[in-house]
């Protein structure tokens, strides 16, 4: 899970792959650690713990775009990335198995439609950081995700709603440059209602807990 300490050891920083990752990795002040590391930040200390969230509905469209199609793009060239745990999780789903060429895995992502993706949510969600509910973060978490302690949330800011003068304030986050930004652009087949709500009701605890309409 993505956590951040600020190197002068004055804030801590959560959010959840598909947030705002990308752009808080280019921080040269923010250090990424892991659960145990950031644990003993916590108890060493009160400093404040900002945690970004976002819209689950945008952020799964965001993941959709990206690992399913923009990376399938780049499949059999030296710029892909290789087959990540955001894949495997469906492989078993797709009838692929880790041995497939990666052409065969390629069609098979392609042929995954959102609607799909979706169905397939409530079995994948906790076993990847790009599908992963966010209240997770509320609590340290290490072997399977069991809970160890409270993460001590003192600020929750929402990422449609970010006031970057505050940011760069109070954080010292530019979040002027957005990297790694997944297109906007509206498309039929992520904007369906029937299919917004369903993935609404798999992120209900989301919803709820950060002022996301279900």
């Amino acid at each position: 899970m993505p956590r951040f300490l600020e190197r002068s050891g004055r804030f801590l920083v959560s959010t959840n792959m598909k947030v705002m990752y990308s752009t808080l990795t280019a921080h040269e002040h923010l250090e990424e650690v892991d659960e145990w590391a950031f644990y003993r930040a916590l108890r060493e200390g009160r400093r404040p713990h900002l945690f970004l969230t976002r819209d689950p509905h945008a952020r799964a469209v965001s993941a959709f775009k990206d690992k399913y199609r923009r990376q399938m793009e780049l499949v059999g060239t030296e710029a892909f990335w290789g087959w990540q745990r955001a894949h495997r999780v469906h492989y078993r789903h797709l009838g692929l198995r880790e041995t497939d060429p990666d052409e065969r895995k390629r069609e098979a992502f392609l042929g995954m439609t959102f609607e799909r993706f979706v169905d397939l949510l409530p079995r994948t969600k906790v076993w990847d950081g790009h599908l992963r509910p966010q209240y997770l973060l509320e609590q340290i978490r290490v072997k399977r995700l069991l809970p160890v302690a409270s993460a001590r949330i003192t600020h929750q800011r929402r990422m449609e709603e970010l006031d970057p003068d505050e940011l760069l304030r109070d954080w010292d986050l530019d979040v002027g440059q957005r990297r790694n930004a997944t297109p906007r652009a509206k498309d039929p087949e992520y904007e369906d209602p029937a299919i917004v709500a369903r993935v609404r009701a798999v992120y209900a605890t989301d919803c709820a807990r950060y002022g996301y309409s279900v």
